[in-house]
């Protein structure tokens, strides 16, 4: 395989996926998992839904990602993937600038770090679209504030989107922890190199940031529209409040007054 060209294929499968008891390349508990497979093929599993191919063909790749769909939590209508080509043998690990990954060797340790980056990227990407579907969802309705000065959708609506919008970012941050290391990198801290390179290839930190910030104008614009919601709901409660009292001032007026002046 020293000279051979393969294809990285990262697919975000669902929220999370349970790797207990799946057939291991003697590794232990770690993200990623390296799993047991046939010569040629090398892939790795991530406890947040994701799975690395490295050489599969379409029959190998569907039927791993069958023996996984019965362990995932949420699966996704379709996977979100990413590609990759390998050309191992090179002097030094490193990546071309027309994108192809060059390994000294098809290592685990080393193919697991290629799979760590190009699994965070396609969490990533999902997390992008969410978070983009969310202020799509959110334009309308500044738009309308902005141009008729009233509101166009309820409190309760706005909350969903707000929620979706903290569960893709808590899923993020949380599970698949874009910016932070993989765990491998303990026990070869010699790929150190290979990690920072292969990060800043798919803009690992600059995305998670970004993704920040587009969390940071959701959170602020639904948290002035919600404001507004309180204080028309507050305002139309006063309303209310104040048309009962009148009613009840009506009726004792009829009750005690003109009632007994009809008589």
């Amino acid at each position: 395989m020293s000279g051979s060209v393969l294809t990285a294929r990262a697919l975000l499968l669902g929220e999370r996926l349970d790797h207990r008891g799946l057939p291991r390349e003697g590794a232990p508990a770690a993200d990623p998992v390296p799993l047991a497979t046939p010569p040629g093929l090398t892939a790795f599993a991530f406890r947040w839904g994701a799975v690395v191919l490295v050489g599969a063909s379409a029959e190998q790749e569907a039927a791993i990602i069958g023996m996984l769909r019965p362990r995932l939590t949420a699966p996704l209508p379709r996977p979100v993937e990413e590609t990759a080509t390998i050309a191992p043998g090179a002097e030094q690990d490193g990546i071309d600038p027309d994108g192809v990954i060059r390994l000294r060797d098809l290592s685990i340790p080393r193919l697991a770090i290629v799979a760590d980056a190009l699994a965070k990227s396609a969490a990533l990407a999902h997390q992008e679209a969410l978070l983009a579907e969310a202020l799509d969802r959110l334009e309308p309705v500044v738009a309308t504030l902005r141009t008729e000065g009233r509101l166009a959708a309820s409190s309760r609506a706005l909350h969903r989107q707000i929620g979706h919008a903290l569960s893709a970012r808590s899923r993020t941050t949380a599970r698949v922890e874009a910016e932070e290391k993989p765990e491998i990198l303990w026990d070869h801290p010699a790929l150190e190199r290979l990690h920072a390179r292969l990060a800043d290839e798919y803009e690992l930190k600059e995305r998670s940031a970004a993704l920040d910030r587009k969390l940071s104008l959701i959170g602020d614009t639904t948290e002035g529209v919600l404001s507004l919601l309180q204080a028309r709901r507050a305002t139309g409660l006063e309303i209310a409040i104040v048309a009962l009292v009148a009613i009840e001032v009506v009726f004792t007026f009829w009750e005690y007054l003109v009632k007994p002046m009809l008589r």
